[in-house]
């Protein structure tokens, strides 16, 4: 069976450029063409012509990361990421590059990693010149202008003090800050060390970067991938007028040492505190580089065995003694000269007591392992290579910007050319002494541990060591010698074994296609009964032998209180935890599962190869119904549940702002102080009485999309209900959730940040307009959005710098619809709010008044060809057609309207509309602000952190309650047309 086709090119010497040859590997499902280049800098350039794309993208690897960063300007390849972007010699305004993309539809984004900063954008396909144009610039003539350095030295500066008390940065940077030099570096940057502490020492940071710049991007040491709807040879023309006159400097490729620790690292264990709740021991190996063994990808293999969990499994056997939450085994850092694997426990309560002996109980696997090194199971290694090879056949297409950004990073490894689009998927070859070298490189002598925990650990000496950058304690000591001993002398447990032969591997891939005139956009009703409501799609599009099956359960049980609503997820949890032995095979396989609460009912979504996805959901189901709950579980995962709504206090100010308004907002909702209250109380018994009185009464509604008959959607829906057997649901019982509406006037709630440590405040300004269903007003709505979103970035982020993260756009929920804008900052609330208040009375008002027809007109095409964006897979046209279902106005063809409705907007109602729900001189308009304020403002801010510099219009709350008073609640969500009759008799 061929499970791959290949598309031939040929070598053609085309004036100062070339094409690629060979063969160039692609998925069977892949309708795009490629053509590979090379330019006269030696810059490599993939074309990718996609006759049906409605967005373009185009995405610049450069091999120069914050490795090469200098010991005195530490973060400047992240600083430089920055800059680029802010003007050029030919485009010299700062934010023309971003307005150009505002206005056609797209975005852009980059990121700095190790080895590598990745730039890309996508826009319109007949906007891809011009915005090739802007682009290629940033990597031939930069400006780097001195009137922007200082203030994008603060932007990375608010950017680092966002993640301070992030456990996931701090950890990661003390891994990195105990080994030597380069990867010890500090990658993000701060104020002192890109500006201050460079300055005091006679150097120009503006002067530095330049002259890092130059040194190392150089054109053959990037990677370009351009992706659009001409063909191969009108690409091939844009990428050789725009992209040839990137210099070519004469600079090495990074090449970095293997001895990446001190010796004493070796054999050691870090202890360190955290700042949330949490428990993880992490082992990091130094491992072969991998990049070289891409036909073969042992690491893979060896990821897939110690990542089991299914039965016989290190993580099963760890869960069986109450000792781990979750196991995962994979890659960890790597750079040309080095790479490290490791496994990472998440402990319980009790794990974390019993930290060594999850350490020997992971040798020894390892060591079981090795005794079949010499003649690894071949049954394995073609099963890993089957799924492989399943999963890149039937590989789904993609987002443009996701594809040029990941291929032009891929085109940066080691692949035979050829191996560009399928290199880091299939697996080629079966070389069991590869696999016995990476296998060997798991020992004691090639390791260092970390043990992370929030807690004193028992029997482990004070944190006398403060890391440099985040300020996390911690200590070093080396493992114990007596550990040691019992590791090497004791052997696995007969209860751990290798994997069983995995009984989820498809093995009928049969699609029936047929001519489609047009796919259609609604999906068909089978089903109308008292207890079910089926709706189906058979894909007519996609064509690949997979599907979704999304299942909600509406139960009135999960609203009545918030131990109802916690009960209900520690059932969905305890739910998830005895599926996962016998389901992680069916994931191997490339299926997925989900089970969660939705405020209303209960989620089950299941989707992957039609083959076997019945057999998946129907275990699924059955487990529902028949959930036998083990006390020791119930504790494990209640302990687990409990951690998560303890640690919440400590995320960050921006998520507290957001879920207060979503609490402030919606009919129903439980505060995440009241549900850890409520778990605490709760017993297996309240479980086991919940879930029972839960499935006795439910209405479901069912969509099944994908390659499934409409006989067996009917089929699956009824195995479905004959195992649950609900009672149904009054009319007034299966409503949807509502919102609470905010009154008009102007309304500011106020709450301090819980988290003593953080330094950072944040605002939700959010300005409610009227009810979702109202199509004119929604699309005003959605215009102003459109026109504002770019403005608002550039002036509250990039001018004003207020804070690293700001955002704007629209919020929807049940019967209710506005404009926010978020920012977090060190700046005070109350100062944010005169400063967005600001931005309205001047910008936006200037912005509008002035705007010209054909700027106005532009905004509108950027906005009616994104509505009328196409979805680019099965699992996005599923998800698309299920948010329509889920919502309750089963608005299928709202898009469509959309765009005729925008069609007709004029300038003159867009100022009408901003000047009546959003500028505060507006007696008409709804606003509700958000303040999560820090316990440590800045002195010279201090006047501003009170609610009384703010207007006198603003009725200030300090609890959820007293504002819920004086809000309306909306309509429940009805079908926007009357649902039609089912297409096949009940």
């Amino acid at each position: 069976m061929r499970l791959y086709r290949t598309v031939m090119t040929s070598w053609k010497q085309k004036n100062s450029y070339q094409q690629f040859s060979k063969l160039l590997e692609k998925s069977n499902n892949d309708q795009r063409n490629y053509r590979l280049i090379k330019l006269e800098n030696n810059l490599e350039c993939l074309l990718i012509n996609d006759n049906q794309t409605d967005k373009a993208s185009v995405a610049i690897d450069v091999k120069a990361g914050h490795l090469l960063d200098p010991k005195e300007l530490q973060g400047l390849a992240h600083f430089n990421e920055h800059m680029l972007f802010l003007g050029t010699s030919k485009y010299p305004v700062e934010n023309d590059y971003q307005d150009y993309l505002s206005k056609n539809s797209g975005y852009s984004n980059a990121y700095t990693d190790m080895i590598d900063t990745n730039y890309y954008f996508t826009c319109s396909t007949n906007a891809l010149k011009g915005a090739v144009d802007r682009f290629s610039q940033f990597f031939i003539a930069p400006l780097f202008t001195q009137s922007c350095t200082q203030r994008e030295v603060k932007a990375v500066d608010s950017e680092n003090k966002k993640n301070l008390q992030s456990d996931l940065w701090r950890l990661f940077q003390l891994e990195k800050g105990l080994s030597n030099a380069p990867l010890s570096n500090f990658g993000t940057g701060n104020w002192d060390t890109l500006y201050s502490e460079p300055s005091l020492k006679g150097m120009d940071p503006r002067e530095e970067l330049i002259k890092w710049y130059e040194t190392h991007y150089s054109s053959h040491l990037m990677k370009l991938c351009v992706l659009g709807k001409e063909s191969l040879d009108e690409l091939e023309q844009l990428t050789v007028e725009n992209f040839s006159a990137i210099p070519q400097r004469n600079i090495p490729e990074p090449q970095f040492s293997s001895n990446v620790w001190p010796e004493d690292a070796h054999k050691s264990i870090i202890f360190a505190e955290t700042i949330k709740d949490l428990r993880q021991l992490t082992i990091t190996f130094k491992f072969p580089e991998q990049d070289a063994h891409y036909n073969t990808k042992p690491g893979n293999f060896l990821s897939h065995i110690l990542g089991y969990e299914g039965k016989g499994s290190l993580c099963s056997y760890l869960k069986q003694l109450g000792h781990i939450n979750s196991l995962s085994a994979g890659f960890g850092f790597s750079a040309p000269g080095f790479e490290f694997f490791k496994i990472n426990l998440d402990l319980t309560t009790r794990g974390v007591g019993e930290w060594k002996q999850c350490l020997k109980l992971i040798f020894n696997y390892i060591d079981m392992m090795k005794k079949f090194s010499d003649n690894p199971p071949e049954y394995l290694f073609r099963e890993t290579q089957d799924l492989a090879t399943i999963a890149f056949r039937f590989k789904e297409q993609g987002q443009p910007e996701k594809v040029t950004s990941s291929v032009a990073r891929l085109m940066q490894k080691p692949y035979e050319r050829e191996h560009i689009l399928s290199g880091s998927h299939l697996v080629r070859e079966y070389e069991p002494n590869c696999i016995k070298e990476s296998l060997n490189a798991l020992n004691l002598d090639n390791c260092r541990v970390l043990l992370a925990a929030k807690d004193p650990i028992e029997g482990v000496g004070e944190l006398d060591r403060t890391e440099k950058w985040y300020g996390t304690k911690y200590r070093v000591d080396p493992l114990p010698e007596e550990l040691l001993n019992e590791i090497r002398n004791t052997t696995s447990p007969s209860e751990m074994h290798l994997p069983h032969p995995n009984q989820f591997i498809p093995k009928n891939f049969d699609v029936e296609k047929k001519e489609v005139e047009e796919p259609s956009i609604t999906p068909a009703l089978l089903r109308d009964t008292k207890n079910v409501r089926l709706w189906h799609k058979k894909d007519d599009q996609w064509w690949v032998p997979k599907a979704h099956v999304y299942m909600i359960m509406k139960s009135p049980s999960i609203l009545k209180s918030a131990k109802a609503s916690v009960t209900t997820r520690l059932f969905n949890e305890l739910l998830l935890d005895e599926m996962n032995e016998y389901a992680y095979d069916a994931e191997c396989a490339g299926f997925a599962y989900s089970i969660e609460s939705t405020g209303d009912g209960v989620l089950i979504h299941v989707k992957g190869y039609n083959d076997k996805l019945t057999t998946l959901l129907h275990q699924v189901i059955s487990t529902l119904k028949n959930l036998h709950i083990s006390e020791d579980r119930f504790n494990v995962i209640k302990e687990r549940i409990e951690r998560v709504y303890a640690n919440f206090s400590m995320d960050a100010p921006l998520m507290h702002a957001n879920v207060a308004t979503y609490s402030l907002t919606q009919k129903v909702f439980f505060t995440f102080d009241e549900r850890l209250e409520a778990v605490k109380s709760i017993t297996k018994e309240d479980v086991e009485n919940h879930a029972k009185e839960f499935l006795e009464r439910l209405y479901l509604e069912l969509f099944i999309h994908g390659n499934v008959t409409d006989d067996s959607a009917i089929q699956i829906s009824k195995d479905i209900e004959t195992v649950l057997q609900p009672a149904s649901l009054s009319e007034e019982e299966r409503q949807s959730l509502q919102s609470s509406l905010v009154p008009q006037g102007d309304h500011v709630y106020v709450k301090k940040v819980q988290n003593p440590a953080q330094i950072n405040s944040a605002i939700e300004y959010y300005n409610e307009v009227g009810d979702v269903v109202d199509l004119d007003l929604r699309t005003k709505l959605s215009l102003f959005a459109q026109i504002v979103h770019e403005p608002a970035f550039d002036q509250l982020r990039t001018k004003e710098q207020l804070g690293y993260m700001v955002f704007s756009g629209m919020r929807k929920s049940i019967g209710a619809m506005g404009f926010r804008v978020l920012i977090q900052s060190e700046r005070p609330p109350a100062f944010l709010e005169q400063r967005i208040e600001e931005f309205y009375d001047v910008t936006v008002k200037n912005l509008l008044e002035s705007m010209t027809e054909e700027a106005f007109e532009k905004n509108k095409n950027s906005l009616m060809e994104e509505k009328l964006e196409k979805p680019k897979n099965l699992n996005n046209e599923s998800s698309r057609l299920w948010v329509e279902l889920s919502g309750g106005y089963y608005d299928f063809t709202r898009r469509l309207k959309e765009v005729e409705s925008i069609k007709k907007i004029k300038k003159e109602d867009i100022l009408n509309f901003f000047y009546t729900y959003i500028h505060q001189s507006s007696d008409k308009r709804s606003k509700l602000s958000t303040h999560l304020v820090s316990q440590s403002i800045p002195e010279q801010y201090k006047e501003f952190n009170s609610v009384e510099s703010l207007r006198t219009s603003n009725k200030i709350y300090e609890d959820i309650p007293s504002y819920k008073t004086q809000a309306k609640t909306s309509s429940h969500a009805k079908p926007v047309a009357q649902i039609p009759k089912p297409a096949i008799d009940n």
